[in-house]
């Protein structure tokens, strides 16, 4: 998956990746010193090393080999410089341009890494201000749906028995969210636990762009009490069909995050560097006495 403006994956970093990394950040090495850093080889044959050096890391992005037979560090995704015609607006709005990938899952808890699974995943893709494809799926989560989560999202063990596992959707997910912005609300809790069920299910590693609508809503709507989806929805007359369901909850998501691009236009906003630079601003901490000892999403609610 190759574009520069969204979402993709990495095979997944070891620990030799990660020598290979601390010794060609120092500058290119050839495959002799790099197979002996790597492997702790010291005295490695150089037509041994070569190949080795060939066999760990050709397919990874990260390390290129020149044609020198030197190696050394590459560029994952490089994003392009924006053009200044496009950031006076001359040629088009980039926030337009962009295409974004609105997810939402339903888990078994809150521990993308510490044993809880996906139990259902949807993804909107919304590009040139519309929604242009729609995509959900129940997941067998291979271990049980605690009651309160059930009564919450209304997924029981009956409904995902006899549906796929993620590593079945696996490959269908990531076409999905090829390319795209990847966008969610609470948008840190669904990256997670895509992130875990990707690298459990294929051994790749997510990278790209990603946007929080709770962030977003936090610069645009500074008044607004609650940046709470229900909150959202409400204020922009917006109707949400199966709530705490994955496909209700991102559909919902992709309409709020259409009127909140339009509010970051207002505040002149026009391609991705300009709403990063309104995201960056540190917003002001509202104190609301003692905290609970619940764990809480960013906007105050737990995003299941």
């Amino acid at each position: 998956m190759t574009m520069a403006d969204g979402l993709s994956t990495r095979l997944t970093d070891t620990i030799l990746t990660q020598r290979a990394a601390e010794l060609l950040a120092g500058g290119p090495a050839d495959a002799v010193r790099l197979i002996e850093h790597v492997c702790q080889m010291p005295g490695a044959p150089r037509v041994v090393a070569e190949q080795m050096a060939l066999a760990l890391f050709a397919d990874r992005a990260e390390f290129v080999r020149d044609a020198a037979g030197q190696w050394r560090m590459g560029v994952d995704r490089p994003v392009p410089a924006v053009r200044e015609s496009v950031r006076r607006g001359t040629i088009g709005d980039e926030l337009t341009r962009l295409s974004y990938a609105v997810v939402d899952v339903e888990t078994t808890g809150m521990r993308a890494w510490g044993g809880d699974r996906v139990t259902e995943i949807a993804a909107v893709v919304v590009r040139g201000g519309q929604i242009v494809e729609r995509f959900s799926t129940l997941v067998n989560p291979e271990r049980p749906i605690p009651y309160m989560i059930t009564a919450l999202t209304h997924i029981d063990a009956r409904m995902v028995k006899d549906a796929p596992r993620f590593g079945d959707v696996c490959d269908e997910v990531l076409r999905v969210l090829d390319g795209h912005v990847f966008v969610a609300h609470n948008a840190e809790f669904d990256w997670r636990f895509v992130s875990a069920e990707v690298a459990r299910a294929r051994g790749r590693r997510l990278m790209g762009r990603r946007l929080c609508t709770v962030r977003l809503a936090r610069r645009v709507l500074p008044t607004l009490r609650s940046r709470r989806l229900d909150s959202l929805a409400r204020y922009y007359n917006i109707a949400i069909t199966d709530r705490h369901r994955a496909g209700g909850d991102a559909h919902a998501t992709a309409l709020v995050l259409l009127r909140l691009l339009d509010a970051a236009r207002d505040r002149d906003c026009r391609c991705w560097d300009d709403l990063q630079l309104l995201l960056g601003t540190r917003a002001p901490v509202r104190r609301r006495g003692r905290p609970s000892a619940l764990p809480r999403s960013a906007d105050g609610e737990t995003p299941a």
